[in-house]
């Protein structure tokens, strides 16, 4: 600790805290511009100039670190420092626009305030002021005003220390010095909206916003961004009822005070025309609109005729939905349904061994906290740049900040690779033969006689050596692992369940390693979706469906009997369609979303939705649902904390919350239901998950898919960050931002075929076939294609047989 003297206060900070953070302590603002708290310091604005006994001349508190009895004076206590920041102040306005009444920050500009409180209050320069061209699109997002830059380097530091996408760089020097983009180079990063809520001026403004509103024409609600399962703190703004845009809120512990784009930008699809917002029953097969009353009294009719006939009833729910609505949703399904068959998995590896772990409340462990202090982090089933970008920056952090050693174990090395990852190759679908390699190679004291039985099995060395995995890699990995011991986080994606007993092998090599687990799913309501019960074999709270303590506890607090017999998940529901009397679809797109399912087929169709997606538009009743900005509630984020969203604007039309559905159908159906967060939050609280400490999770297989000589290509595919979904709806300007349809070959792959990048290629398999342009990349393992999910008209979901989570392909290039 280190004893100093700020305006004649004295207090004591740890060695290394710069002066601006000490002065901070006291309560001492020192203007400035180019400082930022999760940016290395630089110096390069000089406004944050401060006089320290013993100095000749004044110094910068932004990179001036504390020493013992140092004597600080800032401009609240010295005239020198005052006058210092004056001359600064006047020499970035000598070329600065005065344009502050057009000028998008105008209202929240730190150079407008700071000037006005420190500044001279009038300017001597008389001359001609710089002129640019204005304003310079570096992307569709993000617009460049290059006269307004006072060259703070906020957006350059974040570029390549926080984003690692060094796009945005200083151009010239002296006097001619700028911010630019590199030539037909545009700022393409998934992190591009930062810059411009960290940019102290106007110099970089979002395409969005321009000239919507002033900050002092807006309300601000903060709420929590729902779009994947970090669930970063965020501030929703409003202008007359309309969402106008959407910024970073402050949490260090969930996001710092970064968002991805698609965070930022993607909320157009609340006001677009093509949203449902009044109920719709299908009337001479065409769905037209009605009232609430009319489509309740449908749906009514119907389950009455189907519960009456013993007939069975399905409940299929996104992984979008708040955790009011999902536990409401499993209650609806168990208490007025009397049904278990209801599921929110609509996507491919949802099996047994997903909810294994999912049961257990003390399996998931890891947090952000735990990312940022690990030495080693293992990385499997996983694409956090494109599944949640938010851990893809922590991540970086670690590695930037403590040198942390990320292994990446899958088919395709993703963006860590800039964070200087290791990849363990694997075969598509083989990640569970690539843990057994890691734990082989771990091996002896390091782990568990439960495990070591599991590795030493001989099906399992078996598996290994069927995949390819490169063993003697697979040891140098799991030396950084061994050396790590303790400080370890093992982080799995949702993906990984589409290889079996990778997910269990995954959380016991956690549990080996003395390190902690953490499942990080793709969507943002998957977390809770499990917590709620939303799952046919398991209660709130991780009950079991089979064991009847469990459902006795859940019956005292909600009054009713649950059904004994565990339900069919989304795969059953759907590949036996035609034996459900009702289906309820609530914010799922199972046609879409689910390989081989081309209809929902059900006899009755309810959907609840904001759009009619190709699943709904097969729908006999749509309700409408409020949008997420909408509705109050909260969502567990991928750590298990439970996080705050909250109503910005009023819904749209006659749209309702779930909730308000669920209570309005329960009604007509003559049941008592609870309708209100708060009746609602009181019946989740006191079914929470008890703490169970997990032991070792059973592995029931391990296998090394392969094709045949003629399929010869493993086929994986995921969702990128910005795709064709249904919820970038009139996002133009983000979704322009995402990537035309391509495939990925190996090197060798391509080579040997004859397919050159850009090629056109032919990926066929029994299903269906896409076609696409090839790119060639050597973070590919050889023998797989990766052909995204959804870019463009491109589907591939059509080449996966129904419920398939790997799939083998014939790839062939085209003319």
């Amino acid at each position: 600790m280190v004893k100093l003297t700020i305006d004649g206060r004295e207090l004591e900070v740890p060695a290394g805290t710069l002066v601006i953070r000490a002065a901070e302590q006291l309560g001492i603002y020192i203007p400035r511009f180019c400082d930022h708290p999760l940016l290395d310091p630089l110096g390069a604005c000089r406004q944050c100039l401060v006089e320290i006994e013993g100095q000749r001349k004044q110094l910068t508190a932004c990179t001036t670190t504390v020493s013992e009895g140092m004597v600080v004076s800032t401009q609240a206590a010295s005239q020198a420092a005052r006058d210092a920041q004056e001359s600064v102040l006047e020499f970035l306005l000598v070329n600065h626009p005065l344009d502050c009444p057009m000028c998008d920050k105008g209202g929240e500009c730190p150079l407008q305030d700071q000037t006005l409180k420190y500044g001279p209050g009038e300017s001597r320069y008389v001359d001609a002021k710089r002129r640019f061209t204005k304003p310079i699109p570096i992307s569709p997002l993000i617009n460049l005003d290059r006269e307004r830059c006072v060259l703070c380097a906020r957006c350059t530091r974040f570029s390549s220390q926080i984003a690692g996408d060094p796009l945005i760089e200083f151009f010239e020097r002296g006097a001619s010095e700028q911010v630019a983009v590199f030539e037909e180079e545009p700022f393409s990063s998934a992190f591009s909206g930062n810059v411009t809520q960290i940019c102290p001026v106007g110099a970089l403004t979002t395409s969005t916003f321009r000239f919507r509103a002033r900050p002092f024409d807006m309300t601000t609600t903060r709420s929590t961004c729902t779009r994947c399962a970090s669930g970063c703190a965020i501030g929703v703004q409003a202008r007359r009822g309309e969402l106008v845009r959407i910024l970073a809120a402050v949490d260090l512990d969930v996001n710092d005070e970064w968002l991805c784009d698609k965070g930022r930008f993607g909320h157009a699809y609340v006001a677009t025309p093509e949203r449902v917002t009044q109920p719709l029953v299908r009337k001479g097969g065409e769905l037209v609109e009605t009232s609430w009353s009319e489509a309740l009294e449908v749906v009514a009719s119907r389950v009455r005729a189907a519960r009456e006939a013993g007939a069975r009833i399905g409940v299929l729910g996104g992984e979008q939905l708040l955790d009011e609505d999902a536990y409401a949703l499993s209650r609806f399904a168990r208490t007025v349904l009397g049904t278990n068959d209801v599921d929110a998995r609509v996507r491919v590896g949802a099996d047994d061994e997903e909810h294994l772990f999912q049961a257990l409340p003390k399996t998931i462990t890891a947090t952000n906290q735990d990312i940022d202090a690990a030495r080693a982090v293992l990385v499997v089933g996983l694409d956090a740049h494109e599944e949640s970008p938010i851990v893809f920056l922590r991540l970086r952090k670690a590695g930037r900040r403590l040198g942390t050693r990320v292994v990446e174990v899958g088919p395709m090395r993703t963006a860590l690779e800039k964070s200087s990852g290791e990849w363990l190759a694997t075969p598509a679908g083989a990640e569970s033969a690539a843990l057994i390699a890691l734990a082989c190679a771990i091996g002896g004291e390091g782990l568990d006689a439960e495990l070591r039985a599991i590795v030493d099995d001989p099906e399992a060395i078996s598996a290994v050596e069927r995949a390819g995995i490169d063993t003697a890699e697979a040891a140098r990995l799991a030396e950084v692992l061994e050396e790590a011991r303790g400080s370890v986080v093992v982080l799995a994606g949702e993906r990984l369940a589409g290889s079996p007993g990778a997910l269990p092998l995954a959380w016991n090599l956690a549990r080996a390693l003395g390190g902690k687990f953490g499942w990080v799913p793709r969507r943002g309501g998957a977390r809770g979706a499990v917590d709620a019960g939303l799952h046919p074999a398991l209660l709130p709270g991780g009950r079991s469906v089979r064991w009847a303590p469990h459902r006795e506890e859940v019956e005292q607090v909600w009054g009713s009997p649950v059904p004994e017999a565990v339900g069919r998940d989304a795969r059953a529901i759907l590949e036996n369609a035609a034996e459900t009397a009702v289906l309820f679809l609530f914010g799922a797109d199972p046609v879409r979303d689910f390989p081989g399912i081309t209809s929902t087929s059900a006899q009755f169709v309810v959907a609840c939705d904001m759009f009619l997606t190709a699943s709904v538009s097969q729908a006999d009743v749509v309700l409408p649902a409020a949008a997420g900005t909408e509705r109050a509630g909260t969502a567990t984020n991928w750590e298990g904390r439970r996080r705050a969203v909250r109503a910005a604007t009023s819904p749209a039309g006659a749209s309702q919350a779930d909730i308000e559905v669920l209570a309005a159908l329960a009604a007509e159906l003559g049941h008592d239901f609870p309708g209100t967060l708060e009746d609602l939050g009181e019946e989740m609280r006191a079914l929470a998950a008890e703490p169970v400490e997990a032991k070792l999770l059973e592995v029931s297989s391990v296998a090394a898919p392969h094709g045949d000589a003629e399929r010869s290509f493993g086929l994986l595919s995921y969702p990128m960050l910005i795709d064709s979904g249904t919820l970038t709806a009139g996002a133009d300007a983000l979704t322009s931002t995402g990537e035309a349809p391509y495939v990925v070959l190996s090197y060798a792959d391509a080579s040997s075929r004859g397919i050159a990048d850009g090629t056109t290629v032919r990926v066929a398999s029994a299903a269906g076939e896409v076609r696409a342009p090839a790119r060639i990349s050597k973070n590919l393992a050889p023998g797989v294609v990766f052909v995204p999910a959804r870019q463009g008209d491109v589907n591939a979901g059509v080449l996966f047989d129904a419920g398939e989570s790997v799939g083998f392909v014939h790839v062939e290039a085209v003319e």
